[in-house]
């Protein structure tokens, strides 16, 4: 009895890790989507359909014209056209990850660099997943610079 906890405990700890990064990368491949699909919406200005897609969450936060004036107000802030992501990364350690895969966590959240032709901008995306399918339920967006950026470093 004492071998097959072993044997348990040792397939249990290879296995799991494994499946956590399968997950993981489907997951990260469908925030990929969902923020260029974002992104491809808020350049074609069609504010309304990212507020009729989005979440329950946002549309209890938010009326669709409070969203639509935020997103208007956004573009008209140094936005010509913004970019597609590189890769929509989980935000989260392996505590999150144990919680994703044993007890079916929904919320995510990433961070993004994002550049328009003027400036640099730093995106804050919430998503509950959906069937499957990650639903935006929070978004933010700060700036961080005009073009060209300068970075400047302290030596003293």
């Amino acid at each position: 009895m004492r071998n097959l906890n072993l044997i348990l405990i040792l397939f249990l700890s290879v296995s799991f890790p494994g499946c956590a990064f399968e997950e993981n990368r489907e997951i990260e491949n469908k925030l990929t989507n969902s923020i260029n699909n974002f992104h491809a919406l808020f350049n074609q200005e069609k504010f309304n359909q990212i507020y009729s897609e989005a979440d329950d969450e946002l549309k209890n936060k938010f009326t669709e014209q409070q969203f639509v004036s935020y997103l208007e107000v956004v573009k008209d802030n140094d936005i010509d056209k913004l970019k597609e992501t590189s890769h929509g990364w989980l935000q989260d350690d392996l505590k999150d990850a144990i919680k994703r895969t044993v007890f079916k966590k929904t919320k995510f959240s990433n961070v993004e660099p994002v550049s328009s032709d003027k400036a640099m901008f730093r995106e804050k995306f919430e998503w509950n997943l959906k069937s499957g399918e990650p639903k935006l339920s929070a978004y933010e967006i700060e700036k961080i610079c005009d073009k060209p950026c300068r970075l400047v470093i302290n030596t003293k």
